[in-house]
Formats: structure tokens, sequence, C-alpha cells
């Protein structure tokens, strides 16, 4: 299975929203977002802000998003993804010379969740999409200039123990050495290191609306 990754324009609009529908279905009031704000952000694109589509056989199955700010890197001053992205609404806090980037979500369908694929990409071998959408995202804002990437990620897993505060949730690991929960993991094998867990990210039932800070500052190196 061969996957090709692109940075779409206005005309991708319906691959995109196809995505978003079905990799972001949930109760939260912002996890999916509209069509209005997806078309900002890809009209964004032009001034920098980074878009990448995954398409498989013509059909829709992943995407990722990412803009530039500058951020005084402060880890204290971390506070919401709502408040960072401006609920989303990233057209509206993107600064094309920004120094950091921040990925505000990747977003793969069910069906071709987990699935390695060959691609056209540069590293070698199979990958997830997932993974390649990360790395594709990486090489396009360290290739822009910035200094580090930043992400408020999503702890969907944090549900299954409600008994734990968020900081030591988010420092849990798995008796393999590995982090609990399935999305900080997954951040932390593509290179990135915790930053700081905060108790509101956004409405997100799964992660108790909480997330965690997570910082990037190297490509990803396969």
């Amino acid at each position: 299975m061969k996957a090709v990754f692109s940075r779409p324009s206005v005309e991708d609009m319906d691959f995109l929203v196809e995505v978003e529908k079905l990799a972001w279905s949930s109760p939260g009031k912002n996890i999916e977002a509209c069509r209005q704000k997806l078309q900002a952000r890809v009209e964004s694109h032009s001034k920098g802000q980074s878009v990448v589509l995954a398409l498989i056989d013509g059909v829709a199955a992943g995407s990722q998003y990412a803009f530039r700010f500058n951020w005084d890197e402060n880890v204290n001053n971390l506070r919401s993804w709502d408040e960072y992205t401006a609920e989303g609404w990233t057209d509206k806090v993107h600064d094309p010379q920004g120094s950091t980037g921040f990925l505000v979500g990747v977003g793969v369908v069910p069906t071709f969740r987990g699935t390695k694929v060959i691609h056209n990409l540069r590293w070698p071998g199979e990958y997830k999409i997932s993974e390649l959408l990360i790395a594709a995202t990486l090489d396009n804002l360290f290739g822009g200039g910035v200094r580090q990437v930043i992400a408020n990620a999503r702890i969907p897993a944090y549900c299954q123990h409600p008994e734990m505060d968020v900081g030591a949730y988010c420092a849990f690991r798995r008796e393999d050495g590995r982090l609990f929960d399935p999305v900080l993991r997954f951040h932390e094998r593509m290179g990135a290191k915790m930053l700081k867990p905060v108790p509101y990210s956004m409405e997100d039932k799964e992660s108790r609306n909480a997330g965690c800070w997570v910082i990037y500052k190297q490509l990803f190196v396969g």
C-alpha cells in the first residue's frame, strides 16, 4: 500500500474535510474543525503555514496542520490548546516569520490507523501514516527556519486513570519503560520531550479536558 503525501491547496478541501470528520469524531466541541477553519488554515499555508495531506489510491487517509508563532520559551506561560490556537482558528495566530512551530493535530482515518505504507517522502522503508505526517511537517517547519516545534498533546487514555492527577499521569510508564498514554508515547517515539502537563487543554472527554505540552528540537531521524 502506497501513500502520497503533499502540501494541499483549497482544491483539496473535500479530502481535508473528510479526514477531519473521520479522524476527530469526539464530543469535544473543538476537536473536529469545521470546513471554514480548515480553509482558513490552507489559505494561510501560502504565508508559511504547514499543511500535509496523505492520500492512498485517491482516498483521504490523513492530514496534519501546523503554524508558526513567536513563543517566549517560558514553559510557565504555556496554558491551553484553545488559547494558543485561537480555538483552532490558527490563521489568526500564525506569524510567517515566527521562530517556533506549532503542531495542531495529526489526524488519520480509522481505516488506516496503524497501517505501515510505502511513500513518496525521504525516509527509506515503511512507516505508519501518523509518523510520516509528523515527520513531513517537522521537515517543513525546520526547513523554514524555526528553532523548535511544540504541541499540546491530547492524553486520551487519561480517562482510564481518573484517580491520578494530570502530572502523575503524563509521567506514568508501562513495565517496558514506555509512556502509558498512546499519544504521548507516539510523540516520544517521534523525538519529542515532555514539557508540561496542563489540567485544561480543550473540551475532550477522553483526555478529561487535560493535555501535555511537548517539544521537538530536531527533525525525525527514523
